[in-house]
Parts: structure tokens; sequence; C-alpha cells
């Protein structure tokens, strides 16, 4: 339930608003969010087809696919706030984790809007080494309208790579894995 609480938390941060970006009045995900509860979330089908395009719930694939970590989280919190000039940025959390969370590891990045996906909305996490050498990631929500910004603080989640690496467009593209899931999810 922590997991889900933290999933929820990140899916209705307040990002901000900025003058380039076309999110208007209500188009930021922020703001269509925090008009849900965390039942609505919940409640939400795992899958959905519009004819070939499929979506595929952030919130049901992290709640899947991550376990929270408090501590570590906590302890980025204290690391920036010992520093006035360090954020919970890219940057400085990519420092962090090479400090403490994946030692003498290049830290690596991942943002989904630069990848075919299904998900609901694009995440960006960040890994030491390979893919699979740690299943340790600080993980972003991209909460604005215009990608080069309005993504959530960081926070570190331990991942089931198998299930989390589950979101590209190739899979779910699939006529028998389309069928499965219109006949038997909500």
């Amino acid at each position: 339930m922590k997991t889900e609480k933290i999933i929820y938390k990140m899916l209705t941060e307040n990002t901000g608003v900025h003058m380039c970006d076309s999110g208007g009045d209500n188009g930021r995900h922020w703001q269509r969010n925090q008009k849900k509860k965390l039942k609505d979330f919940q409640k939400e089908k795992y899958i959905s087809y519009d004819e070939d395009y499929c979506t595929k719930s952030l919130f049901h694939h992290l709640v899947e696919s991550c376990e929270y970590l408090e501590d570590e989280t906590k302890m980025l919190e204290t690391w920036i706030k010992q520093n006035k000039e360090r954020s919970n940025s890219w940057h400085d959390v990519e420092e962090f984790m090479e400090k403490y969370i994946h030692r003498d590891k290049k830290i690596n990045c991942i943002y989904t809007y630069n990848e075919e996906n299904v998900l609901s909305q694009d995440i960006q996490f960040l890994y030491g080494g390979d893919i699979y050498s740690s299943d340790i990631i600080a993980l972003s929500i991209h909460n604005g309208a215009d990608a080069r910004g309005g993504l959530t603080d960081y926070k570190f989640f331990k991942v089931d790579w198998d299930m989390f690496l589950n979101y590209h467009t190739d899979y779910y593209e699939n006529e028998d894995i389309k069928k499965n899931y219109i006949e038997n999810r909500p």
C-alpha cells in the first residue's frame, strides 16, 4: 500500500507551468490527475485499446513492477537539504547515486518519451551499470505538458526489471496479447 500511495502522490505532484508549454488550464497531467483520488487510479483499466492504439495505465504499471524504498529516498532528500545549491534534479540525483547507491558504476538514464511505449504518461529513471546489474532506480514521472520539463521529484524504488521494462509497443501490438487483455482485464 505504501508504494501505491507514493505513486499516487507522484502522479498528482504539481510540476508547475511554463509559458512555453501547451498545457493550458487543465492540460498538464498533474492538473488532470489532481482531480482523481487513489481509488480512481486503482479502478483504471490496466490496458485499453482504442482501435489499434494501446495505452497501459502508468499507475498499474508502476504498482506491479516497483517497490518504494523509503530509506534511500529520505537519504536523498537529506543530502539535498545539506547543500542549498543541490536540487532534486537529474544531475544532482545522478551524483547522489554515484556516491551512495551505485558506487563506482556509471549512472544511466532512460526517458520513455524517447522510445515507443504504451504508458499513459512518460517516466524518466536513473540506474547504475548495466540494466540488470542492480534493481534500484531513481524514478521521476513526467507530469507536465511539454516533454522538456514537468518532471516530478525523484524517488527510489526497487524494480522487477522484466515487469518494469514491459512497456514497449511491439509487445502489445501482438494480436494474441491484445485479445487476451481485452477478454481478461477490467
